[in-house]
C-alpha cells in the first residue's frame, strides 16, 4: 500500500498541489468553463482562461471560489477531480490519499468544513488544514519557531490575511476580502472611465503584472487594445503606470490601514518584536514594482519579500509537513 499526501491550495484566482515526495505538480487557474443548459463543466484550468472573451454568450467561464469561499460546491468537486487526477493518475485501490489544506485565517468553521466536504467527495482518506499565514512565512525561509513576533501579511487573489506569527502560532490575526481580482476589476473601471476604453479583465491582469508600480515617477507604459465606449469600434491606448498607480492606490493604502489596526490590536510587548522583524509580504500581489518600499514608507516597517512570493504558501505549506515529520519521528 502507497501512503500519497498532498499539499492543497484552492485561491480565488489559482489552485495548487504539491505532492510530497515529487514537487509542485499543478499551478493552474481556479475557473470552470460552462455550456448553456449543461450542468458539467466542459473546461477547467488553464483550458478554461483561454476562453474568457472570445466564445459566444452560450459559454461562461467563472471561478466556483470567491474572496476565498466555496461559492458553487459542485463546480469545485468537478474542477478538483481533473485537477486531482493530473497530479495522482495512476492511485490504485490500495493506496490511501491525505490532504493538507492551506487555508485563510479568516474563514468560520462552515466554511471550513465546506471545503473538507469537497475534498473528501473526491476519494481523499483524511484532511487537516494549515494556516496561509503561518506556512507562508516558511515558504519565505522565515524561522517560526523563535519566540519573536514577525507580520504575515499574505495578498491573495480574493483575499488578504493580517497576522501577527510568534512561537509557530497566530498571536492575533484577520482578512479582508480583497485581493488581485479586485485590483484587475478596477484597473478595467479606471481605464473605461479615464480612457473611454473598454478593455478585458485579462487585459487588465497583464497589465497590473507586467506595467504597474507603486513608485509614481515610473514611467514604465504599455499598449493595451479594446473597444471605444463611443464609436464601439476596436482602438489602442498607451496605458502609463502612473494610471495603474492611481487605479489601485486605495486598494494599497487600506492594506497598509490594515497592518496599522493589526499593531493596534497587539501587547506592547509583541508589538516592540514586531518593529525589528517587520513584514514579510507573500501572495502574487507581492510582485508588484515597488509595493514594499511604498508600505515600508506608509507604516515605518521593513517589508521583506521571498524570491517566490506567489508559491510561497503551497512550498511553505510541503516544508512545514515535512518538518513536523520529522519532528514525530524524533
Amino acid at each position: 500500500m502507497a501512503k500519497i499526501h498532498l499539499i492543497l491550495e484552492i485561491g480565488s484566482s489559482n489552485t495548487y498541489i504539491y505532492r510530497i515526495g515529487k514537487g509542485l505538480l499543478l499551478a493552474e487557474p481556479t475557473l470552470v468553463a460552462m455550456k448553456y443548459g449543461k450542468e458539467e463543466p466542459f473546461a477547467v484550468g488553464f483550458s478554461a482562461k483561454k476562453l474568457i472573451g472570445k466564445t459566444s454568450e452560450a459559454i461562461t467561464v467563472i471561478s466556483p471560489i470567491e474572496n476565498g469561499v466555496i461559492k458553487n460546491k459542485k463546480l469545485t468537486i468537478e474542477m478538483l477531480k481533473v485537477f486531482y487526477n493530473k497530479v495522482v493518475p495512476t492511485k490504485t485501490v490500495f493506496d490511501t490519499v491525505d490532504v493538507s489544506l492551506c487555508i485563510s485565517n479568516g474563514l468560520t468553521e462552515k466554511q471550513i468544513e465546506d471545503y473538507k466536504e469537497v475534498i473528501y467527495s473526491i476519494g481523499i482518506g483524511n484532511v487537516d488544514t494549515l494556516y496561509s499565514s503561518i506556512v507562508s512565512l516558511v515558504g519565505a525561509d522565515v524561522n517560526i519557531n523563535k519566540p519573536s513576533a514577525v507580520i504575515s501579511l499574505n495578498i491573495g487573489g480574493g483575499t488578504t490575511d493580517f497576522a501577527v506569527v510568534s512561537l509557530n502560532e497566530i498571536v492575533t490575526g484577520f482578512s479582508i476580502n480583497f485581493g488581485g481580482i479586485d485590483m484587475d476589476e478596477a484597473i478595467r473601471q479606471y481605464i473605461y472611465n479615464e480612457k473611454g476604453l473598454e478593455i478585458s479583465i485579462i487585459s487588465a491582469e497583464k497589465l497590473k503584472n507586467e506595467c504597474l508600480s507603486m513608485y509614481p515617477n515610473d514611467t514604465s507604459n504599455m499598449e493595451v487594445s479594446g473597444i471605444d465606449i463611443e464609436t464601439k469600434k476596436p482602438r489602442s491606448e498607451i496605458i502609463l503606470s502612473t494610471d495603474l498607480r492611481l487605479a489601485v492606490l486605495h486598494f494599497i493604502d487600506n492594506i497598509c490601514s490594515g497592518i496599522e489596526h493589526l499593531i493596534n490590536l497587539c501587547s506592547p510587548e509583541i508589538a516592540s518584536d514586531i518593529a525589528p522583524n517587520g513584514i514579510v509580504l507573500t501572495g502574487g500581489v507581492a510582485n508588484l514594482v515597488g509595493i514594499d518600499d511604498y508600505i515600508t514608507k506608509k507604516v515605518s516597517l521593513p517589508c521583506h519579500i521571498p524570491d517566490e512570493p506567489t508559491l510561497a504558501t503551497i512550498v511553505g505549506g510541503a516544508k512545514y509537513y515535512l518538518n513536523n515529520l520529522k519532528s514525530k519521528k524524533h
